[in-house]
């Protein structure tokens, strides 16, 4: 939502309830429960993967024998489209890997979405999906299976030496670039944020245990907010101005987070922990931390 528009307050409407301690329980137990359907989902997809890759390299003989009757001789010849489909398994196993991974680490789940979502519009702002990093892998690597494909059947073929070592160097690097590429979106960008103007958002990064305790009947659900970068750290003004905002608003220091990863180490970010009671609040603390930011720093700098 462009702008630091804010409208009142509202309750959500989810399936989600954490207005008392049994409510809360149950609604913990929903969102491990999405939780492990959606990972059982990708974890069965990289398993079929890797499943059909053993079997193409243990039982399908990737080679195949040629006589030349001239000489009596055989030789050994790979089968059509063993380039092609040893690429198309490589890399899709490889991406699936991660993509679980990456799963497991991240806790947000269908229902939690929702109510996080719910929260965040009820206030007038609203949460934005960055391109997913499965879109950006597909469209990259049927690219690169095509590239192979064609080359393969001397589609695309050079009689120059050097055109061909060229041309083959770059496909090299393609499709270095078209796996990797990917991963690090998924790793790094695949996440959700609320835009607030064009030079600032807020991150969202839900945190609870997997296990249940032994001890509690339910786990503290936690949601981590924290901005874009916003100063360099050592830049000495605007670091006082920063810790200034950050203690009259009692925002949590980034070392006290479990998303100090986003912080990095050379900029400044606002943070900001809520429980799911207290969403909109906490939210609207680290809004307007971010307004008062910009309001001292165009009055001070420019």
């Amino acid at each position: 939502m462009e702008g630091f528009k804010i409208t009142g307050y509202n309750k959500s409407n989810t399936q989600l309830d954490f207005e008392n301690e049994q409510n809360t329980m149950i609604s913990y137990n929903t969102i491990r429960s999405d939780y492990f359907k959606k990972n059982i989902k990708w974890l069965t997809a990289a398993l079929i993967v890797a499943t059909v890759i053993i079997f193409h390299f243990t039982y399908i003989n990737p080679v195949y024998l040629v006589s030349d009757n001239g000489t009596g001789v055989s030789t050994l010849q790979p089968y059509r489209f063993i380039c092609t489909i040893n690429w198309t398994l490589f890399s899709t196993g490889t991406y699936l890997i991660i993509y679980f991974i990456r799963s497991i680490l991240m806790r947000v789940t269908p229902t939690l979405k929702e109510y996080i979502s719910n929260e965040i519009n009820n206030i007038g702002f609203k949460i934005q999906e960055k391109r997913k990093s499965w879109i950006i892998f597909l469209i990259l690597n049927s690219i690169s299976v095509l590239s192979i494909f064609l080359l393969e059947f001397k589609v695309i073929s050079f009689n120059n030496f050097i055109f061909n070592t060229l041309f083959k160097g770059f496909l090299i690097i393609y499709l270095s670039i078209s796996l990797i590429l990917p991963v690090i979106w998924r790793i790094s960008y695949d996440r959700f944020t609320v835009k607030l103007k064009k030079n600032y958002q807020i991150n969202i990064v839900p945190n609870y245990r997997i296990r249940k305790s032994k001890t509690q009947n339910y786990q503290l659900l936690g949601i981590y907010f924290t901005s874009n970068r916003i100063a360099f750290k050592f830049n000495k003004n605007k670091k006082r101005l920063y810790n200034e905002i950050t203690e009259s608003r009692w925002l949590p220091k980034k070392k006290k987070l479990l998303i100090s990863k986003y912080g990095g180490y050379f900029f400044l970010r606002f943070n900001e922990f809520s429980t799911p009671s207290n969403i909109q609040k906490q939210f609207l603390n680290i809004v307007l931390a971010l307004k008062e930011w910009e309001e001292l720093c165009n009055k001070i700098y420019k």
